[in-house]
């Protein structure tokens, strides 16, 4: 039967144990809580399996952590997920470590060496000790050696010695003398040299962040409607009635009762092109049958058209064509015609084009207003789109002016520039010589020509240019100029380093008239800062 025991999440390894000793034997499983770690070390696990092996139990685990079914299953002690997989089950433990005999541990355990074993002693042992050297043979020795060597030396080898020690210190003062006493101090000014590097730079609105190694950089859009409005006059022309044909037309009463004409009344020409005249004063014609009104007209349209012969004007329209009868005894007279300025396509387009010009002229500096900080609108990247267009005049229209009201849509890419300097910062910096120091007072950068825009991105080339100072290798000045006089170390720094201005040499002291033969005796002193102060042309 298998027996269950419950570990508490308090309890320890060796309770564990303890409770395992008070079980008899058969199989038992022991159930750890979820995360408990007291067996998770081989040591606490190989003692909880060797307490089973002594009370004859068959040990299994029911636990899910990772490292004690490891280490238990390097044990040969059974693990199971849960108790359900447990119940109904038979299992061994299969340890590949020898089993330990409780009543004799050591059972198994190799040999001790000789000098280990409690009852025995090696056989040479006596001999051992007999070589061993005493403590007063020991110190007879020292004292010996002591002896020999407080003996006083023979005088000539004490004098030889002196002799060869004094020649050695003042070969050493001399040398000193000469090498290692003399310094001297190089202060030189490095010069600086021209740097240009071209940057392709791509500024794309879509871009929240600059990316300066492949030369994008973040845009804006900016954008705003401008109004304006222009006139000019009229190229076209063309002949147009200015004054209107006048006479009378002579109306006969047909009826007997009293027939009344409206004034406006509109009257036509019978023969050729019909013409149209309207009364310009009410009538009544009284009965009876054959009296006659005459009455003024004039003609509807100007112009040469309305001048019509006599007894022409006989049409009445409407009812009072059978009431009355209307005819001109003589001729109308008056109409004329001018030729008078007519609106043209070509005008609307020469005006929209002038206004347009306008605006674009307008558009940089109504878009800067919207410019935040140090942003900059290239040129090319501002573009303008009609809204709305009103011409004063149609096409064929007579005018006397020809007027024009435009909105247009202005949009631009607005360019942050400090984008624009970093990146050519970072051009400048790769490109400078190692150990070089780039003058910052002497960084400019101008934009080149040939800006291209697609697609609201702005592609344009930066050249930056600046100024640094050379680099100046300290080691290898000293080595150049070791030993030689000022004159020539002068000559050979200024040829080989381009300085910005003769060195200065300081020698002490100065006996020799040359700088040390050592190298590292003279030091040399860059003086940078007076190197960036005055930018080269």
């Amino acid at each position: 039967m298998t027996r269950i025991l419950y570990v508490e999440p308090e309890a320890t390894s060796e309770a564990v144990r303890r409770r395992l000793a008070r079980l008899e034997s058969g199989a038992v499983a022991v159930v750890l809580p979820e995360g408990w770690g007291e067996l998770r070390q081989f040591a606490r696990l190989r003692l909880l399996q060797r307490q089973a092996q002594a009370r004859g139990q068959a040990l299994a685990l029911v636990t899910r952590d990772g490292t004690t079914r490891r280490l238990a299953q390097e044990l040969g002690i059974p693990v199971f997920g849960s108790q359900a997989a447990v119940e109904g089950r038979t299992w061994q433990m299969d340890t590949p470590l020898p089993r330990v005999d409780p009543r004799n541990p050591a059972a198994g355990l190799p040999e001790p060496p000789p000098w280990r074993r409690p009852d025995g002693q090696p056989k040479d042992a006596l001999l051992a000790e007999a070589g061993r050297p005493s403590l007063h043979r020991a110190r007879q020795r020292r004292i010996q050696a002591e002896q020999r060597y407080r003996q006083p030396a023979p005088g000539w080898q004490r004098l030889a010695v002196y002799g060869g020690v004094g020649t050695a210190v003042l070969l050493f003062l001399a040398a000193f003398l000469y090498v290692v006493l003399p310094a001297a101090t190089v202060t030189v000014v490095p010069g600086q040299r021209l740097l240009e590097v071209p940057v392709e730079l791509v500024a794309d609105p879509a871009l929240e962040v600059p990316d300066y190694p492949v030369g994008r950089i973040p845009a804006r859009l900016v954008e705003t409607v401008v109004e304006a409005s222009g006139s000019i006059l009229p190229t076209g022309g063309q002949q147009q009635g200015v004054e209107r044909a006048q006479g009378f037309v002579t109306f006969t009463n047909q009826t007997n009762l009293t027939v009344r004409i409206p004034k406006g009344t509109i009257l036509s020409s019978s023969t050729g092109v019909r013409v149209d005249f309207r009364t310009t004063e009410d009538a009544e014609i009284p009965g009876p049958v054959g009296t006659r009104v005459d009455v003024p007209i004039e003609a509807v349209e100007p112009g040469p058209l309305g001048n019509v012969r006599a007894n022409t004007i006989t049409t009445i329209p409407g009812a009072l064509r059978t009431q009355v009868q209307v005819t001109n005894p003589e001729p109308t007279t008056g109409g004329a015609a001018a030729v008078v300025p007519v609106v043209t396509q070509a005008d609307q387009e020469r005006l929209l084009a002038q206004v347009h010009a306008a605006i674009q002229d307008r558009a940089a500096s109504e878009l800067a207003r919207q410019l935040r900080g140090d942003e900059w609108i290239p040129p090319e990247s501002i573009q303008t789109f009609v809204v709305a267009q009103a011409f004063s005049a149609f096409v064929g229209e007579p005018a006397e002016e020809l007027r024009l009201d435009l909105r247009v849509l202005v949009q631009g890419t607005a360019i942050p520039q400090r984008y624009i300097q970093e990146a050519a910062l970072n051009a400048l910096e790769d490109a400078v010589p190692a150990r070089a120091k780039l003058v910052a007072d002497s960084i400019q950068v101008a934009i080149q020509p040939g800006v291209q825009v697609e697609n609201r991105s702005v592609a344009f080339t930066a050249q930056s240019r600046g100024h640094y100072v050379i680099p100046m290798d300290t080691r290898e000045m000293r080595a150049a100029v070791a030993g030689k006089p000022p004159e020539e170390a002068a000559r050979i720094l200024q040829e080989r380093w381009l300085l910005a201005a003769p060195p200065e040499f300081y020698l002490d002291p100065g006996w020799f008239g040359t700088l040390p033969r050592i190298p590292n005796r003279i030091q040399v002193r860059v003086d940078y800062r007076e190197a960036v102060q005055e930018v080269s042309p």
